[in-house]
């Protein structure tokens, strides 16, 4: 049984990093009643797969590294950039640190701050942009 740490990574490594935008595959991993909070602003489930949709069809690529994951109980602490090659060629990278937690196998929370460290001023809302 892999650890909720690993978990986590490979949620973020198969819906950040797919080209592909697969609702089937993020039910996988994240619950019907999941809540994302980012910067201050607060996603449902659904504002979540809009906000995956919108980042798949304006982006190329997206790289994933996860610097440090640490877990404890139901609750996973992250630090992982997020490289971005958008449609236009141009590139942005973010910093996120953030906190998961999972019930019953899933994420069902997630309370993140996400700092653009490179790009235009435009693609600091890549966080919650939908």
């Amino acid at each position: 049984m892999k650890s909720q740490s690993q978990s986590v990574i490979d949620a973020l490594q198969e819906i950040i990093c797919s080209p592909e935008h697969d609702e089937q595959k993020i039910a996988q991993y994240f619950a019907a009643d999941y809540r994302q909070i980012v910067d201050g602003k607060s996603l449902s489930y659904d504002d979540f797969i809009n906000h995956m949709s919108a980042l798949k069809v304006q982006t190329q690529k997206m790289h994933l590294a996860v610097k440090a994951a640490v877990g404890e109980g139901d609750t996973v602490f992250t630090q992982h950039y997020v490289k971005v090659e958008k449609n236009e060629a141009q590139w942005s990278e973010f910093e996120v640190f953030a906190r998961f937690t999972l019930l019953a196998g899933k994420i069902h929370r997630c309370e993140e701050v996400t700092r653009m460290i490179h790009g235009v001023s435009e693609d600091s809302d890549f966080g919650s942009r939908r």
